[in-house]
């Protein structure tokens, strides 16, 4: 990213959250950073006149210099009319902790926390798979601060192909998901709206604790389990 920035300054857009490095997820706390000389602002400038004037009425209650709006100021009136509009803006607790937890980024210059954070979520990883039975996936393009769950491939490892095809079969992602939810308390989001294909749920690292993802992990391989008793019988 930083190597990004550094090639092409005018056509990158920084965007960085503090919510899962510090624990401190559904805040929204974050920063969005743009060179002062962007692609972007040149593309507004060299707008029609129609598209123009249409920009014009969008922004004429915040500002009466529409064509001088820069585009970074577009996006912060702009989020005040998309999803989670209700967040929108900084309280004082939000500016508050944003403040305090850049500061303590920048004393801790040994990144210390960094390597702490990174044993405590492997080990959340960790306790989630050993309760379900399989090995942690290796994936080179993982973020740690999540893990996708692969039903289907869970399946699969646990009780081979033909057992997890017929969980795909006659199950629906979402179903299982919900009964998850039922027995632990724990909400798995879908993994569909994280980039994956395949029935799964997302499980933050972020902001739970261990025990409790080995109780994901529990209830995971108890339903496998129960499924495949139900398999063996309709054999």
């Amino acid at each position: 990213m930083h190597r990004t920035v550094e090639v092409c300054p005018m056509n990158t857009i920084l965007v960085y959250s503090f919510s899962r490095y510090f624990g401190a997820t559904g805040w929204r706390l974050g920063t969005i950073a743009l060179h002062q000389n962007n692609v972007i602002d040149q593309k507004l400038a060299a707008l029609s006149a129609a598209d123009k004037t249409s920009l014009e009425h969008r922004y004429a209650s915040i500002t009466t210099d529409v064509p001088g709006l820069k585009f970074i100021d577009r996006l912060v009136a702009d989020s005040r009319t998309v999803a989670l509009n209700h967040t929108a803006g900084l309280s004082t607790p939000q500016q508050v902790q944003m403040v305090l937890f850049s500061l303590f980024a920048l004393m801790d210059e040994s990144n210390h926390y960094k390597a702490a954070l990174k044993g405590v979520i492997r080990r959340r990883q960790g306790a989630m798979y050993a309760e379900l039975g399989i090995e942690v996936p290796d994936d080179e393009n993982s973020v740690d601060y999540y893990t996708l769950l692969d039903l289907e491939k869970i399946s699969e490892q646990l009780y081979g192909t033909e057992f997890a095809a017929w969980v795909k079969g006659s199950f629906a992602a979402n179903e299982l998901l919900f009964r998850i939810a039922d027995e632990t308390g724990i909400v798995l989001l879908p993994g569909r709206g994280f980039g994956t294909p395949h029935p799964s749920g997302r499980a933050s690292l972020a902001n739970l604790n261990e025990f409790e993802y080995a109780r994901i992990g529990r209830a995971l391989r108890s339903m496998a389990d129960e499924y495949y008793a139900a398999w063996k019988k309709k054999k």
